[in-house]
């Protein structure tokens, strides 16, 4: 594996779908353990691709991307889309953006990466906040055991958690 780091993505080797067993780069034929690519989207498929060949933006030149990305310069956009692991969510795979742009995927959360449950609610949106029950979610979903990995987490309720400018940001999602 490569060590590449990703302005957006803080931990892709724990927290990014990766590939089972050592196959060539979908991209440039260089052979280890990459990023899996069959939850990206576009013109076509790939099986991989290494960290190198996506921080690089090699996705944009075959029509592919990674995640959704709504806001900001078209830098900070193709960022991204084209340039970030994608988030290891089920559904919307929309990076937030805030305070001018996009927060940092940090990891999926649990209770300890919280003080408390005001602390936790604080991190969403003020319209998750009215939407969703996530009073509901800390005292029910949350799981305590800290998620070290994609391999020791299977919920039914994932909390992504995010920063920026050394603030918190939450976004949920449900299998």
């Amino acid at each position: 594996m490569q060590n590449v780091e990703f302005r957006y993505f803080r931990n892709p080797r724990n927290f990014a779908y990766r590939t089972d067993e050592i196959e060539p780069c979908s991209v440039c034929g260089k052979e280890g353990i990459w990023l899996y690519g069959g939850g990206f989207y576009g013109a076509r498929d790939i099986d991989c691709i290494c960290d190198a060949c996506l921080s690089d933006g090699k996705l944009k030149e075959l029509g592919i991307e990674t995640n959704d990305a709504f806001e900001g310069t078209e830098e900070q956009k193709e960022g991204i889309v084209f340039r970030t692991p994608a988030l290891p969510t089920w559904q919307d795979r929309c990076w937030p953006f805030r305070e001018g742009d996009y927060c940092v995927f940090e990891k999926i959360a649990s209770k300890g990466d919280f003080a408390d449950k005001e602390d936790f609610i604080r991190c969403f949106t003020s319209e998750d906040q009215e939407s969703s029950d996530l009073s509901d979610i800390w005292d029910n979903y949350l799981p305590e055991k800290p998620i070290t990995s994609i391999q020791n987490w299977n919920y039914d309720i994932s909390i992504y958690l995010f920063t920026r400018n050394g603030r918190k940001h939450c976004t949920w999602d449900a299998s």
